[in-house]
C-alpha cells in the first residue's frame, strides 16, 4: 500500500501490495481509492495525472457530484454511481455549510452519528441502490486494462466499503482488510478536529453535536460490523454478497489484479 498526501485531501491510497491468503500479492498501480478531488493545486495534479488513470468512480450523490465537481483527470472516463438511496437533506446541509454538510446528515434528526452510520452502512447491501452501485463497481473496474481511482467526499465509508469488499474478494486476510479500513481515522481526525473549530460558535453547536462530529467523522468497526451483519442475513456472508448480489467472477477478479 502507498499513501498520497494532497494539500486538501490526505486520505488516497494506492491498494496495491497486500498480500492474500494464497500468497500473491495485489498489483501496484491499478486501484486507487480516496476523498473528492477538490481544490487540487499543481503538484497535486502532477500526483493524479501520475496515475494513467482509465476510469474515476464517483459515490457521491448526485448533488455532491453536480454542486461540488471534482477535478477530471486526462483521459479519464467519470462515472457517477450514488451509493446511498437519497440525498443529504438540503436545509441542514446549508445550516452546516463549510462543514462537510454531506457528512452530517444527523444534524437536526433524532439519531446520533453513530447511530446514524450504523444504519448507512446496513443500507449499502440492503437497497436496490447500495447493490447496484457496488455491482457497478466492480464491472468498471474489471474493464480490461483500467487503472481505477474510486472516491465519495471524504473517502472512509461508501469508498471504504468498496475497498473492503474488493480486498475480500481478492483474499486479503480478513483482519488486514479491517485495518485498511480503519486507517482513514489517520486523515480523518484532523479533519474532524478543523470541522469542529469551524461550528463550535454555531446555534447548534454543544457536547452531544462534538461526539456526533467525530463519530460521522471515523471509521469504527461497529459500522462494518452493520454491514457485515447485513450480508450475512440477507446473502449468508461477505463472499455470498458479493458473488451472488455483485455477480462478481471472483477467480477472473484475482488473476486481474494478483501477482
Amino acid at each position: 500500500m502507498k499513501i498520497y498526501e494532497l494539500t486538501h485531501q490526505k486520505n488516497i491510497r494506492d491498494i496495491g501490495g497486500f498480500i492474500t491468503k494464497d500468497g500473491r500479492h495485489i498489483k501496484y498501480g491499478r486501484l486507487y481509492r480516496g476523498g473528492a478531488l477538490l481544490k487540487l493545486d499543481e503538484n497535486d495534479i502532477k500526483i493524479i495525472e501520475g496515475f494513467h488513470l482509465t476510469d474515476v468512480i464517483d459515490f457521491r450523490n448526485a448533488d455532491e457530484f453536480i454542486v461540488n465537481p471534482c477535478y477530471r483527470p486526462s483521459g479519464a472516463k467519470i462515472h457517477n454511481i450514488p451509493v446511498l438511496k437519497k440525498d443529504p437533506d438540503s436545509k441542514k446541509r446549508k445550516e452546516v455549510k463549510g462543514a462537510d454538510g454531506n457528512l452530517l446528515w444527523f444534524v437536526g434528526d433524532h439519531t446520533s452519528g453513530l447511530e446514524h452510520l450504523i444504519q448507512v452502512y446496513s443500507e449499502f447491501v440492503s437497497t436496490d441502490e447500495g447493490v447496484n452501485a457496488y455491482k457497478e463497481f466492480f464491472k468498471i473496474i474489471m474493464k480490461e486494462g483500467s487503472v481505477c481511482y474510486f472516491h465519495c467526499s471524504q473517502g472512509k465509508d461508501r469508498t471504504g466499503f468498496a475497498a473492503y469488499l474488493l480486498e475480500i474478494a481478492l483474499g486479503v486476510d480478513e483482519e488486514e482488510a479491517v485495518e485498511d479500513y480503519l486507517l482513514s481515522n489517520v486523515a480523518m481526525t484532523k479533519r474532524a478536529e478543523a470541522l469542529l473549530r469551524q461550528v463550535e460558535y454555531k446555534p447548534f453547536y454543544n457536547e452531544q453535536y462534538k461526539k456526533d462530529l467525530i463519530d460521522v467523522f471515523s471509521t469504527k468497526k461497529e459500522y462494518l460490523a452493520s454491514a457485515k451483519e447485513a450480508m450475512e442475513m440477507l446473502y449468508g456472508g461477505t463472499i455470498a454478497f458479493i458473488q451472488n448480489a455483485l455477480e462478481v467472477d471472483i477467480d477472473r477478479l484475482k488473476d486481474m489484479f494478483l501477482e
